[in-house]
């Protein structure tokens, strides 16, 4: 049984790790699985937070889910993000045609999130998740000039993939 901080945790939380997992794994059990991983990992990372603020512990989980989704890439074969954030946004337009338009236009995006590189990835999906540029680069660990710079980079190169589509 889970002490009652790490339940209480886990239950604010939890979406943003199916959210970040999703950002990473290609299927669905993957998925779970990926989450338990975090899940784990946040229960041995627990006695090293020392934030005080709801920012600073959602930043703590963030940064603890995305390493372990990292480590768990790496002990797969590489691979790219399946499902993202994106995929949950809903689509606002109330006519089918505009709905299906959209739709194309999210799997378009999707898409081209997927073909990014790893580091562009991480700050994009990062970003949808409300962090800021400082927040992300501490969640990383890299400095907040090299999270600009993938970010430009990442926009670029969405901007010329989305253009190209």
């Amino acid at each position: 049984m889970l002490p009652a901080a790490v339940s209480e945790l886990l239950a604010g939380y939890l979406p943003l790790l199916r959210r970040l997992a999703a950002g990473y794994a290609r299927q669905t059990g993957d998925q779970e699985d990926l989450v338990q991983e975090m899940v784990i990992a946040l229960w041995k990372a627990l006695p090293r937070w020392r934030g005080q603020t709801a920012l600073s512990q959602k930043a703590f989980v963030a940064r603890v889910g995305q390493y372990t989704a990292l480590q768990w890439l790496r002990a797969r074969e590489p691979s790219h993000a399946d499902e993202s954030v994106l995929e949950t946004l809903p689509c606002m337009q109330a006519r089918p045609d505009a709905q299906a338009e959209a739709g194309q236009r999210q799997a378009a995006l999707l898409s081209a999130v997927r073909e990014l590189p790893d580091g562009q990835r991480e700050c994009v999906l990062l970003v949808l998740e409300g962090f800021d540029h400082g927040q992300i680069a501490d969640i990383l660990g890299v400095a907040i000039n090299t999270v600009d710079q993938r970010l430009s980079r990442a926009r670029a190169r969405l901007r010329n993939q989305l253009e190209g589509s």
